[in-house]
């Protein structure tokens, strides 16, 4: 494995288990648990950071003259880190609009 390879998979991991957090923190989220579903989220952020670190890193060697080959694989990466990001951002949403849900469910009398 070369090192842009390597490069590339460490974004699809990162990116990928982002992904992973978010959906298990809207899960923890459905079923009430707020806290954790919080937590799940710092852990989304982090890896998603990291996958942005790589990321910035390439567009800063390719600004710097360093050609970066552009293959299948790269856009594969890529793909997995912008749909992880749209991802983050709606299921932050979401949970937003579950704890409300439940808020208001605490206040109707039955």
């Amino acid at each position: 494995m070369n090192d842009m390879e390597e490069i590339i998979f460490q974004l699809i991991t990162y990116s990928g288990a982002a992904r992973s957090s978010v959906f298990e923190a809207m899960s923890a989220a459905s079923e009430g648990d707020f806290e954790k579903s919080k937590e799940l989220m710092e852990e989304a952020r982090k890896e998603l950071l990291s996958s942005h670190k790589i990321q910035t890193n390439l567009i800063q060697k390719e600004a710097g003259g360093d050609k970066t080959e552009v293959n299948l694989l790269l856009v594969h990466a890529q793909d997995h880190l912008m749909t992880s990001i749209l991802a983050r951002d709606l299921i932050e949403k979401m949970i937003e609009m579950e704890e409300k849900i439940k808020d208001l469910e605490s206040k109707i009398v039955t």
